[in-house]
């Protein structure tokens, strides 16, 4: 008798059902692997962009915030065109551009006697342009993207307790519409430059003690009519004692953003009104910009007590993402594409994670260095320049004869050094 024909249609069925249990278990693994539970404490460019980050990879993530959405903020409101590769990532980048805010393709630096230089966003990694929107627009896109996900957000929420167990948190007590425990494996702080959950949680680590520091400067924004502004620019205008930023945003509006040392603001007054016409104003281009601008809104302001990398936490399991990790200076320019590369880089190690929270903090450690290290370094060298009575002059008439030195100051402040 002839050999029996072979059954390649049971083969096949065999082989494909080895494969599907093979796939069941490595998706089963996955997502066991995802059960880690997050809280992330702020819902600003970078605790929002991390919950969309992690929940797109299955985690568990709870996004508290302590205001309502949507709300100002006090801030440049200047997206580089860098960002704009991250927000696709997050998949909100063509909701941003259809908010109406202005695409801005050159930012313009004036001493105080009107000299100036240029720098295109063309140099920059990116599209081109960057974008100016208001912080109540892009934070409310990201939050209702992060929902979308599935994570959950609690508004109007505040820490009211860290517990701890002496050496790592163990849950963080919250009073928003009800008041609850929040339990999680990983806690990470991205309230800002408060660095609020840290503090507390420090504060309950053995030994803890509170931080303190007089305000280093002063920082102020509002929403203007009437500004008069090229098309399409931002300004950057430097005065005795600080600097400031001004762009338009949607609506027809502009934003006025400044910065003073805290001494010098004390010295006339602090008062907002007052500073921009005895500081601000000194600066030609400032008051060319700003002469009929009327204010829309009250002022914003906060203190600044220190700028860099922040201290890391005594807990573990607790990481800090945002201006809570670092604060740029802001006429850099690449505080928000910090915020979202910060939060990109948490999100990786979180997500390629193979031991406990507990391991996470000092390679999250590691990377922040590599990444942020040299920036930061070269925008405290910029910031003690900045506040000086006569370098930002001196710089600003160097760099308004060198294309070179423009286009590498401008990528020394960030990842990588701008071509051209």
């Amino acid at each position: 008798m002839g050999a029996r024909p072979r059954n390649d249609t049971r083969i096949h069925k065999t082989v494909n059902m080895q494969r599907h249990t093979i796939d069941c278990l490595f998706v089963r693994t996955k997502i066991e692997d995802r059960a880690l539970r997050v809280v992330i404490v702020g819902a600003g460019p970078a605790g929002s962009s991390l919950a969309i980050r992690l929940a797109d990879q299955g985690f568990d993530v709870t996004l508290i915030e302590r205001d309502r959405f949507p709300r100002h903020k006090l801030c440049g409101e200047f997206i580089s065109p860098e960002s704009l590769a991250h927000f696709q990532e997050l998949g909100v980048r063509d909701d941003l551009l259809s908010l109406g805010g202005p695409r801005i393709y050159k930012t313009r630096f004036s001493d105080r006697k009107g000299r100036s230089f240029v720098i295109s966003s063309g140099i920059l990694n990116g599209e081109g342009f960057a974008l100016s929107l208001s912080r109540y627009e892009m934070d409310r896109c990201l939050m209702n993207r992060a929902k979308a996900l599935g994570v959950r957000v609690l508004e109007g929420t505040r820490i009211a307790n860290v517990m701890a167990d002496g050496k790592s948190i163990t849950g963080v007590e919250v009073v928003g519409d009800e008041r609850e425990t929040i339990v999680a494996d990983l806690y990470v702080d991205a309230t800002g430059r408060a660095s609020a959950l840290r503090k507390m949680a420090d504060r309950k680590a053995e030994n803890g003690v509170g931080e303190s520091g007089k305000p280093l400067a002063i920082a102020f924004k509002a929403h203007l009519k009437n500004v008069r502004i090229e098309p399409g620019t931002c300004e950057i205008f430097f005065f005795p004692g600080g600097y400031g930023g001004l762009t338009s945003i949607e609506a027809g509006l502009a934003n006025l953003c400044f910065m003073m040392n805290a001494s010098k603001a004390r010295e006339l007054g602090a008062d907002a009104d007052v500073l921009l016409r005895k500081a601000v104003c000194q600066n030609r281009t400032a008051s060319s910009c700003l002469e009929s601008a009327d204010r829309v809104r009250d002022w914003l302001a906060v203190s600044i007590s220190s700028f860099g990398r922040t201290t890391r936490s005594r807990m573990p399991n607790l990481l800090s993402v945002g201006d809570a990790a670092a604060f740029i200076d802001p006429f850099t320019g690449s505080g928000m594409l910090m915020a979202l590369e910060g939060s990109k880089l948490l999100a990786e190690i979180i997500t390629s994670a193979s031991s406990g929270p507990a391991s996470l903090q000092k390679r999250y450690d590691a990377a922040f260095a590599r990444a942020f290290g040299r920036r930061l370094r070269v925008c405290s060298i910029l910031r003690r320049a900045a506040f000086l009575p006569v370098v930002p002059s001196m710089a600003i008439s160097l760099l308004g004869s060198t294309r070179r030195g423009r286009n590498y100051l401008a990528g020394a402040t960030r990842s990588q050094a701008a071509s051209g």
